[in-house]
């Protein structure tokens, strides 16, 4: 195990202390035991809280969902970490005047340096995420960062970007979001939208429908030369919320060989109303529900996980990766194989990213 750690070519603390930690980990339960285990979390908001609040520490320690020793505990080989970029009033006063190119600028050297001072090295191809060790998969949420210049594409990917998200819950120069309003619900990608897909497809980079009207969807799966993915959406008609994919959409998702990663979020897991945000409850019942249902509608190859930490409120059941082998647990009660949740812990993910030429 030692030798297929010591491929790194640094030798930095922080890379030294990645492998002895990880080494501890893997001699503590045997290299079969950790590869059957592996998670590869298609997406979290970790990057953007802590740009946005630094007194929330680091990816080293904080008070979020993930920081390094949370990742490790959970055996997580491939941690997605989006550039979030705020739109609208969810951009607080002292981000104001920035455009969004320059949050995302801003927002891509904060990543850097987190996971360097981490010791977390960056994914560069899919045999990363199968060698033992934890990896960063750089993300983006919310494609009007881009600003409609398709060219910038270019840039992501010279950053070693592997999943493009095309919108929030704003309308933007590419399409237009979910949203409880049918008409809008219904509107397609516009005309730089379908050119973000082509040229994501040229470039290697995986396109993600979370947040996507269902008719920006359908011309998603009309236009992508390959799989695409949903990194974080759960099934609507389990929670009848837009943000969650039909059944259809499911369906056609498998079909293109692409998965949708779990979301944690209390108000997509259930229709229970709370109070307050920090009330509502993320509940591992309720996770089975989807898990099964997605199953059953578009069968294994589809299931992954995107827990969506670190940019959900709530009382959440399983608050960290390290804890997420109780959703493990209650998925092997519920009646998945191994052989099924191996595919949706990393096996699905891993299949996306390889297939994806970068």
């Amino acid at each position: 195990m030692v030798e297929r750690l010591c491929w790194f070519k640094s030798s930095r603390p922080q890379t030294m202390l990645l492998l002895r930690m990880q080494e501890f980990f893997v001699a503590s339960d045997g290299l079969e035991e950790y590869h059957r285990h592996m998670l590869i979390d298609l997406h979290s908001d970790t990057i953007y809280a802590l740009w946005d609040d630094p007194t929330k520490g680091s990816l080293v320690s904080s008070s979020l969902s993930i920081d390094r020793n949370k990742l490790y505990g959970g055996k997580v080989s491939g941690q997605c970490l989006a550039l979030f970029v705020p739109m609208h009033e969810h951009v607080p006063e002292n981000h104001r005047g920035k455009s969004p190119w320059t949050i995302l600028n801003e927002l891509h050297d904060r990543f850097i340096s987190e996971i360097s001072s981490a010791g977390i090295p960056q994914m560069e191809s899919a045999d990363d995420l199968e060698d033992g060790t934890l990896h960063a998969i750089l993300t983006t949420e919310e494609g009007a960062s881009i600003e409609g210049d398709i060219s910038r594409l270019s840039i992501l990917k010279s950053w070693g970007v592997r999943i493009f998200g095309l919108t929030w819950n704003y309308e933007n120069e590419l399409g237009y979001p979910n949203s409880a309003d049918p008409e809008i619900m219904a509107k397609g990608l516009k005309e730089k939208g379908i050119e973000a897909v082509e040229e994501c497809g040229r470039l290697g980079i995986i396109v993600d429908v979370s947040h996507l009207s269902d008719g920006g969807f359908m011309d998603v799966a009309h236009h992508a030369k390959g799989p695409f993915i949903a990194t974080h959406s759960d099934a609507r008609s389990i929670t009848g919320v837009s943000r969650n994919l039909t059944d259809d959409e499911l369906r056609i998702l498998a079909d293109k060989g692409g998965v949708t990663g779990l979301n944690f979020c209390p108000t997509f897991l259930h229709d229970e109303k709370a109070l307050t945000e920090d009330e509502s409850e993320s509940r591992i019942e309720d996770m089975v529900r989807h898990v099964m249902h997605i199953y059953k509608t578009a069968g294994e190859d589809v299931l992954a996980i995107g827990t969506d930490f670190d940019g959900i409120g709530g009382k959440l059941e399983i608050p960290s990766p390290d804890k997420l082998y109780l959703l493990r647990e209650a998925l092997t009660k519920a009646g998945l194989a191994e052989s099924i949740l191996d595919k949706m812990w990393y096996g699905n993910a891993l299949r996306v990213f390889r297939e994806a030429t970068f």
